[in-house]
């Protein structure tokens, strides 16, 4: 089992906003359009390194793709803040299960967006 952030992995990152941190599980390189450009920035860290980042309002569906809705969820964010300072850290990573690759896909594909009426800026389908 390689701790090294790479497709098809279990992710685990915890994320600091605004004093505040919260764990972001998610399967890594799963959405049919390819990798986002925030999975760009964690492709190949590994266990303990950090990155930081300052997401535009305007940017973040955009930056994060199919992880927008459920990081804004896990953020508990019910209106997108004009820019999102976020401090990560990988906590973890492992090898994801079949099933769990199989369900993350099924997701991605159904949650297109939330509809556009939760704040979240996605813009719904």
């Amino acid at each position: 089992m390689s701790d090294t952030i790479d497709h098809l992995k279990k992710v685990r990152l915890e994320i600091q906003l605004a004093k505040r941190t919260v764990p972001f599980d998610f399967i890594f390189g799963i959405a049919s359009d390819g990798m986002c450009p925030f999975e760009f920035e964690l492709l190949h860290k590994t266990v303990g390194d950090r990155l930081h980042l300052n997401v535009p309002q305007t940017e973040a569906p955009r930056i994060f793709a199919h992880l927008h809705l459920p990081l804004c969820i896990a953020l508990s964010l019910s209106e997108m803040p004009k820019t999102l300072d976020l401090d990560i850290a990988v906590s973890a990573v492992s090898d994801a299960e079949p099933r769990e690759v199989v369900r993350a896909m099924a997701q991605t594909a159904e949650a297109a967006g939330c509809g556009g009426n939760c704040g979240c800026g996605c813009g719904g389908p």
